[in-house]
């Protein structure tokens, strides 16, 4: 089966812009709480797989959930509340 990461018709979007993460965050902050987002981010930061371009995702991810709780002291406040 072909990579779809090759497929120029594939909707997802490799190479995020800054709207496309405002868009992400907007819709992470009208969902769920600053916790659900913290505890989300704690457990995506160990994750590892066998494809580089995956971790890259998973970690531009959990970076942008770490940013919208207001960078690493944000969110390491809201772990510590939630005992994580």
């Amino acid at each position: 089966m072909a990579d779809p990461r090759n497929d120029p018709n594939d909707p997802r979007i490799d190479d995020p812009t800054d709207d496309d993460s405002q868009r992400l965050q907007e819709a992470i902050r009208d969902t769920l709480t600053p916790h659900a987002v913290a505890a989300i981010a704690a457990h995506l930061q160990p994750a590892r797989s066998g494809d580089p371009d995956v971790d890259r995702e998973v970690a531009w991810f959990t970076a942008q959930l770490i940013e919208l709780l207001g960078g690493p002291q944000g969110y390491n406040g809201l772990i510590e509340e939630i005992g994580l």
